[in-house]
């Protein structure tokens, strides 16, 4: 069944309390793809039905940060404002993606290693290192480190402690529980393709508790954020579509 342009402004303002001018934009042009931008974001955001619309909000906010998208931060805010979003929750979640998004630095270390060995005499601190490698390992509990965190360490001791500094403080919610940290992260992660750190935050979310439908949903929010910066990096270019021929 049809749905028309009404039904598509009062289902936006139900969910944002406003109707975006992404919308309205897209209804003047294109009303299919209006519909489907509302479709989406029902089935792949705001319509998941294992996570609360909060915890929706928060993983959206999360994406958005690590991804610089302003356009995005201001709408999943007031939708997270509505669901009563508390203040600890957003320190947290600017925690979670400042982490992410600085571990990610560590990305090809392992690659980079051969040649830094091949062009540096390197300080390799063996049992202090051992020592922190093994602490980690009991504190992540998943039985393995990621290589490139291994790679870290045996090129900059002094890069490695200050990794863990970071970690300690921004690894540690103020208000979230463990299980929704980790699956933040884990969202974090995706959102920016750092494959090592989504492994690691993985098992530690399954380890918390975690459930296939709350992971499902968390990756499908990730999905709805990441492609919709396309809608939002548009709408300058659809505000001046009426300067261009109509076929």
């Amino acid at each position: 069944m049809a749905i028309s342009s009404r039904e598509i402004k009062g289902y936006d303002k139900g969910a944002t309390g406003e109707t975006p001018i992404l919308i309205d934009l897209l209804l003047k042009y294109n009303e299919n793809l209006a519909k489907e931008q509302m479709r989406e974001a029902d089935a792949l955001y705001l319509g998941r039905r294992n996570l609360s619309q909060k915890m929706l909000s928060l993983i959206a906010l999360s994406v958005s940060l690590a991804l610089g998208d302003r356009d995005s931060l201001s709408s999943h805010f007031k939708l997270a404002k509505k669901y009563n979003v508390e203040r600890n929750e957003i320190i947290d979640i600017i925690k979670i993606s400042k982490l992410v998004l600085m571990s990610s630095t560590m990305y090809g270390c392992k690659e980079c290693l051969l040649i830094i060995k091949e062009n540096a005499r390197l300080d390799y601190k063996k049992e202090e290192i051992d020592k922190i490698i093994r602490k980690v390992r009991e504190d992540i509990n998943t039985g393995s480190i990621p290589e490139n965190f291994i790679a870290l360490s045996e090129f900059s001791f002094d890069l490695l402690t200050e990794h863990l500094k970071e970690k300690g403080e921004l690894l540690s919610p103020m208000k979230l529980d463990m299980r929704t940290t980790y699956l933040i992260a884990f969202s974090v992660a995706q959102s920016i393709k750092y494959k090592e750190c989504m492994r690691i935050y993985l098992r530690q979310f399954f380890s918390s508790g975690g459930t296939i439908g709350e992971l499902e949903d968390a990756i499908s929010t990730v999905r709805y954020v990441t492609g919709n910066r396309v809608m939002n990096s548009a709408v300058e270019i659809l505000k001046d579509l009426d300067s261009l021929k109509e076929d």
